[in-house]
């Protein structure tokens, strides 16, 4: 399984302000919004379900992810032939999160139900990472949503892959 992801940066952008409510300090992250180019590595994967179509090693270069944010709560999207996948996998392309410092994580809360017997789940797909300048580096994990239905035994697994992007200097 192969994960594209597309998008633009804003030039106006700011890392904002975060909050918290009562009287705390104000949290300012960094600023990750922006359009990145992603490679992605296909890493671990401990579902049987994508055994035929997961290729452990195996690259994927130019995916396009953008980035909107608003303080410490971020938006993501996918676009071009990632986005078709991400959107078939799960039922929507994009996600939802937040940043602190300079780390975050992004989820894609799967829509999509699949059946195996008496087992009904969707399958998430959550992007944790971290920002250095114009760079982001992390991980993107596909997991299926399960219940302790004993016929889910066999969707208790995620498959993993490791990213690196970079977004354009503005």
């Amino acid at each position: 399984m192969l994960f594209s992801t597309s998008g633009c940066g804003d030039s106006t952008s700011s890392g904002g302000t975060g909050g918290t409510s009562g009287t705390g300090p104000v949290e300012t992250p960094d600023n990750v919004a922006g359009d990145y180019l992603v490679s992605l590595t296909s890493g671990e994967n401990t579902c049987k379900s994508m055994a035929d179509t997961w290729v452990e090693g195996a690259m994927t270069e130019g995916v396009q992810f953008s980035i909107t944010q608003k303080g410490v709560q971020i938006e993501a999207e996918t676009m071009g032939a990632s986005a078709i996948y991400v959107l078939v996998l799960t039922g929507a392309n994009d996600f939802t999160g937040e940043i602190h410092d300079s780390h975050f994580v992004l989820t894609n809360h799967g829509t999509k139900m699949y059946s195996y017997l008496t087992c009904d789940y969707t399958i998430n797909a959550v992007v944790e990472g971290d920002l250095d300048g114009d760079s982001i580096v992390g991980t993107l994990t596909y997991k299926p949503v399960i219940t302790d239905n004993p016929d889910c035994g066999d969707y208790d697994c995620a498959a993993e892959q490791a990213f690196t992007g970079t977004r354009p200097s503005g």
